[in-house]
């Protein structure tokens, strides 16, 4: 399975929820086929440490078992953008157990093992796009369960500002107020702090912000009877003056296992350059299918008219709508004097919802335009981001897009509601220099589209690279710099040998002119030290393996590298998992002996697998399913299922024994409601599962 397929996963997820829920835990008695229920969280408390651009946040939350029977569990819940998990801790008859991580298939089967014999242990997975399934099972009746998960990330920076978010209103789905909610940050800055602020809970006597120090503060949001509506977010500005060049690090002990070489996260900010925003010639291109509910069509036109009171008369523009086929404002980008402005908002004020979503047609329309380069260029792409006509493969509009954008414009796409198709957006905006905004119901759309104006109006720093005068480095990532506004943050980590004082070099070129900026930066300073640089260096080295693996496929090296990564810095990846189990002896224990697990060495990772696929996806009556087994897997006992989001099969595909070759098979033989599914297969003792999305039903 590649890395795209996590598009189709967090759609599973996003479809779901009015009968899932992500964020909320569900309940059935074991080894039922009842239906899911929520059950309530008690208590959810949280710390965070933030060190410059790094945060580590640490969550435990207790949920409350009403049910007077015993009950398997399942909660589905996301984290920020590129936020990697590093440790799980599962509490069971008062003791605490701390969970490892195992190769993905290896745990699973410990898991399935352990509930066959009325066990208790605990699964935490990576489904795709930064949203997990933990499972836990069986949890005796009246009776409470209690979770520690922590994750750590680099801050998303712009304008200045590093900007934390904590995923508060996935709790507002318990079905009763938590009785206690507490999130404490303590941010520390090697410089000085200039303002530490809420936009999400202003004026909230429950909300606290104290400054200890001019570089120390801590932050405290607590309640109780808590019923979230909205996520947390906390902005941080810092002192800098001119440009600033930071680096924090850590040298690894022995207990963990991470090897011998210092590691260190670098980042580079030039200084503000406001005065320096260009003219600019964007397309506002705007979803309009049947998808867009009223509310969204709503915050639609909203965005849509702050887009056009902020244009300024040398401005160049035009408007793209798109459902199943694709209306334009005007044939080409026209200067956005006042006149033209008071014809624009007219064509707003008419867009009505209706129609499929035809994103290729959209994208290839508004790349079709002369953009100068004298001028900022910009695609400003408003959707709730579910393609369902047209070209309906990710990778394939993603391919479309490269070759489509001969003037290199960066696209920037503003997504709209929760049920949203957010990897195809990142992607999009990654693959072109662009970056993704979400608009959330509650969000002030005029200052969100007045930033988004200002960065993307702001020239690019292009053809960066690092350099460290003396100091050696090794495995640096990445290793080729993105494209970067001015006024954005340049960041790499890697590995080093020895540390000290060392000039940092960053170069480029803005407009066509070369740049060069140089200051010393200290490695190795204790003051400097965090133990997450070396996991947020793995989790880049593994993001690069993802994306070899999405482009050459599942080859045996790439997937042992990730699973090698995963193991020795003990964070979750696609192909890992980590698992608790309170039937072993305490991994913290110090002797080595007690925290025995299996660790499967390349010959037992399956090189070839079952492949299914269905086209078109999202699937219509008319969806084929082909199953293709390779020559070494023939006549094994082969299953494919489609399941239900609560684990129900609604269509059994093969059974039998596999033969080699494909075969295909139409989804018009079953009736299946429209909705999110997941196509499992089952060959020999190995179970795998690919995303499935009904767009209509069949038969």
């Amino acid at each position: 399975m590649t890395s795209r397929i996590a598009i189709s996963l967090i759609l599973l997820c996003a479809a779901a929820v009015q009968a899932w829920s992500v964020g909320a835990l569900f309940v059935r008695p074991l080894r039922s086929s009842q239906t899911y229920e929520a059950i309530a969280i008690t208590r959810y408390d949280a710390r965070v440490t933030i060190h410059d651009h790094v945060a580590t946040t640490h969550v435990d939350q207790m949920f409350r078992n009403e049910l007077n029977q015993q009950v398997e569990a399942t909660l589905i819940f996301p984290l920020p953008d590129g936020a990697v998990i590093t440790e799980m801790y599962y509490h069971f008859n008062g003791n605490r157990y701390k969970a490892s991580v195992r190769e993905k298939k290896e745990a699973q089967a410990a898991y399935d093992a352990k509930i066959r014999r009325v066990m208790d242990p605990a699964l935490l997975q990576e489904l795709g796009d930064n949203i997990f399934k933990l499972q836990i099972a069986p949890i005796n009746g009246v009776s409470d369960v209690r979770v520690e998960i922590t994750y750590t990330e680099i801050l998303p920076f712009a304008l200045g500002t590093s900007t934390y978010k904590h995923l508060l209103r996935t709790t507002g789905l318990s079905p009763k107020p938590l009785e206690r909610m507490s999130l404490t940050i303590d941010a520390t800055t090697q410089t000085s702090w200039v303002s530490i602020t809420s936009p999400s809970y202003i004026g909230s006597p429950a909300h606290t912000v104290t400054m200890l120090s001019p570089s120390q503060a801590r932050v405290v949001l607590g309640d109780e009877g808590f019923v979230p509506t909205k996520d947390y977010r906390l902005e941080l500005v810092s002192k800098r003056t001119g440009v600033e060049m930071g680096t924090l690090t850590y040298v690894p002990v022995p207990a963990d296992s991470f090897g011998t070489h210092p590691f260190f996260l670098s980042w580079v900010i030039p200084p503000d350059a406001g005065e320096n925003n260009l003219p600019m010639s964007v397309t506002f291109v705007a979803d309009v299918s049947s998808s867009m509910s009223q509310r969204r069509m709503d915050q639609l036109r909203d965005a849509m008219m702050a887009f056009l009171d902020q244009l300024d008369a040398q401005d160049r523009f035009n408007i793209v709508t798109f459902s199943t086929g694709v209306t334009t404002f005007r044939s080409t980008l026209v200067a956005a004097d006042q006149a033209t402005i008071t014809d624009a908002k007219a064509f707003v004020r008419q867009m009505r919802a209706v129609g499929l979503t035809n994103i290729s047609e959209a994208v290839r329309e508004a790349l079709r335009y002369e953009y100068p380069t004298s001028t900022a260029n910009a695609i400003v792409f408003l959707t709730d981001g579910q393609p369902s006509w047209g070209e309906l493969n990710a990778s394939r509009i993603l391919d479309s897009l490269t070759s489509w954008n001969v003037h290199k414009v960066p696209v920037y796409p503003i997504t709209i509601g929760a049920e949203v198709n957010l990897s195809l957006m990142r992607s999009m905006a990654k693959q072109t220099g662009g970056f993704m905004t979400e608009i959330m119901h509650d969000d002030s759309i005029a200052v969100i589209i007045h930033d988004h104006l200002r960065r993307i109006s702001m020239p690019n720093m292009s053809d960066l690279a690092l350099s460290y005068g003396g100091l050696r480095t090794l495995d640096v990532e990445p290793s080729v710099l993105p494209n970067v506004n001015v006024g954005g943050r340049v960041t790499q980590a890697g590995r080093y040998e020895e540390g000290g004082t060392f000039p940092v070099t960053l170069t480029g070129s803005v407009l066509g002119l070369d740049f060069r900026m140089t200051n010393d930066v200290v490695f190795g300073d204790p003051k400097t030290s965090n133990r997450a640089v070396a996991r947020l260096w793995a989790r880049a080295r593994v993001d690069a393996l993802l994306e070899q693996i999405d482009r050459l496929g599942e080859l045996p090296e790439l997937v042992n590298a990730v699973i090698d990564l995963s193991l020795q810095f003990g964070i979750l990846t696609k192909y890992t998992a980590l698992y608790s189990d309170p039937d072993e002896d305490d991994p913290e224990d110090d002797d080595p002996n007690n925290n025995a697990t299996s660790v499967p060495g390349p010959d037992e990772r399956p090189v070839e697998h079952v492949t299914v696929s269905i086209a078109p996806h999202p699937a219509t009556a008319t969806a084929t399913i082909s199953i293709t087994v390779p020559t070494s897997l023939d006549g094994q006992p082969l299953t494919v299922t489609i399941v239900d989001i609560f684990g129900r099969v609604v269509a059994e595909i093969a059974r039998g024994t596999a033969k080699a070759g494909t075969s295909h098979v139409s989804l018009s033989q079953w009736r299946i409601a429209p909705g999110s599914y997941l196509i499992v297969t089952k060959l020999g003792e190995r179970t795998s599962s690919q995303s499935l999305i009904i767009m209509e039903g069949v038969r």
